[in-house]
């Protein structure tokens, strides 16, 4: 056999040898750039990346949503545990768990499709209640009015009340004495 033809064979088979790991190593690349991909996708980029760990905390508080006069019943089952964060839990209403810390007010209304934006009290249904002449939506933490209650992270012992509508200080004063009643379960 001459040298030209060993040559020859020995690149044939080196190429080949090439050949069979580029046919390996082609698609595990490719399912490694496409998992990567979709997890850079799929991954959500949410409030939730601020919050501690499940479990950095155990807070209860207790609140009221007040609209129009009426209480929410956030002991429906459709309110009941929506976030592992902020929740009501056990079909009672009225005492809200804090599981991490950092997760404000706003996160539990966020996740039982309700929110406050641009002074308007937006209910789960999509109904938004505006501030107008007439009504104001106001916040109360501890019987002190705040600006915002969506950035709020409650503190164990807390009493929230969101109240919209044109209640008189008497109608408050009854809303904060119905806080301050409930049994705070824990």
């Amino acid at each position: 056999m001459s040298s030209k033809k060993r040559d020859d064979s020995y690149f044939a088979a080196g190429r080949r040898r090439k050949k069979k790991y580029m046919m390996i190593i082609i698609p595990i690349v490719a399912v490694i750039a496409a998992a990567g991909a979709a997890a850079a996708v799929l991954t959500p980029r949410d409030a939730s990346s601020n919050f501690g760990p499940l479990g950095s905390a155990h807070e209860h508080a207790v609140f009221e949503v007040i609209l129009n006069g009426d209480a929410i019943d956030f002991s429906q089952r459709k309110y009941q545990v929506q976030s592992q964060f902020i929740h009501v839990e056990n079909n009672d209403g009225t005492t809200l768990h804090r599981h991490a810390t950092n997760v404000p007010f706003g996160e539990f209304l966020k996740s039982v499709k309700m929110n406050i934006q641009d002074n308007c009290f937006v209910t789960d249904d999509g109904r938004q209640l505006c501030e107008d002449d007439t009504n104001q939506l106001r916040y109360f933490v501890n019987g002190t009015e705040k600006s915002s209650i969506m950035d709020y992270v409650l503190e164990d012992n807390d009493k929230i009340l969101v109240i919209y509508g044109s209640e008189s200080e008497e109608q408050l004063q009854a809303a904060f004495e119905r806080l301050n009643e409930i049994d705070l379960r824990k």
